[in-house]
């Protein structure tokens, strides 16, 4: 969905509803839980927006282990799943990463579309039609209907911004280490705040405000979800990686790109130009003239929006 001009008081009282709705997250989870451990929240009554959310994932097979597991520890009638164990991948990329060198390690890439209703179009595994939902925590979802008695597949978080500093890069999608919590002052793992620790591959300085930036930005033709390491983040590195990542957008968008760096190559990921397969990116300097597009380049700050009062960065144009 297109970033828009809103009157300043306005940013703020989403600013505000933001921190309100992490707030309540924080507490719901202990203090209004039914029988089987689920959160006795409703859907938000909404149009739903977003023709698309994309995950980038850099070790699917791990994720799929993982899921594997907490899936078999579920107890009978627990609503709340892993959406993991309903999509296959849409595309793998082998990667060479001298840190991760594993047979089944790489980029993988899971599109999950949308109809204007809200319905799922791309192919799942669940028996019924999925919807995308958001609930009262701001929690975007799937599910095929009702909270209180169908199963729901948490996504993310909807993010409304921090007030009038916000403009350029809210609303969207963030996950766990992109979203404000009432901890993030003290969590090196939160993108956005004053102790954030940029450990090579593993905490990611690509985020959800990145991508709401580059979505937006009418000069900008792709949205590069590169992660860029400083050579004291990253001393025996390349210095670039594509980090788990994940990103949307909606109807009134215009669909761009999605190309990374990892290591020493640069891939298309997904919506290729000119109808191209996801792939490797031979040379990125040849690729962008042929397009007609300018070389991408690392932000001259990292994060490049960090939480007020701290000054930001930006993109070179």
């Amino acid at each position: 969905m297109n970033l828009v001009t809103t009157p300043v008081w306005l940013h703020k009282l989403l600013g505000l509803a933001s921190l309100a709705a992490s707030l309540i997250a924080s507490t719901a989870f202990a203090q209004s839980t039914t029988a089987a451990g689920s959160r006795r929240i409703e859907w938000l009554e909404r149009p739903w927006g977003l023709q698309y959310i994309l995950v980038v994932d850099d070790n699917w097979a791990s994720s799929q282990r993982v899921t594997k597991k907490i899936t078999e520890k579920r107890g009978p009638g627990e609503l709340d799943r892993q959406w993991e164990e309903i999509v296959d991948r849409n595309s793998f990329h082998k990667t060479r990463d001298k840190w991760r060198d594993m047979p089944d390690h790489g980029l993988s890439v899971v599109a999950i579309e949308f109809d204007r209703d809200g319905k799922v179009s791309s192919p799942h595994k669940f028996p019924a039609p999925l919807y995308g939902k958001i609930d009262r925590l701001l929690y975007v979802t799937l599910s095929p209907g009702d909270y209180a008695k169908q199963p729901r597949f948490d996504l993310g978080e909807w993010f409304l911004g921090l007030g009038d500093v916000s403009t350029h890069w809210a609303p969207g999608l963030c996950g766990a280490r992109d979203m404000p919590s009432p901890f993030s002052k003290t969590d090196t793992g939160y993108l956005y705040g004053p102790v954030f620790d940029p450990a090579p591959t593993t905490n990611a300085t690509f985020g959800c405000r990145e991508w709401a930036y580059q979505l937006g930005d009418p000069n900008r033709p792709y949205i590069d979800i590169t992660s860029y390491y400083s050579k004291k983040a990253d001393p025996d590195g390349p210095g670039t990686y594509v980090v788990d990542t994940m990103g949307w957008a909606g109807f009134n968008d215009v669909r761009k790109p999605i190309i990374g760096k990892h290591a020493d190559d640069w891939f298309c990921l997904h919506d290729c130009p000119k109808g191209a397969k996801p792939g490797l990116i031979p040379d990125i300097k040849v690729w962008a003239a042929e397009n007609g597009w300018p070389v991408p380049k690392r932000p001259t700050r990292i994060p490049v929006f960090p939480d007020p009062p701290a000054k930001s960065g930006h993109y070179p144009q």
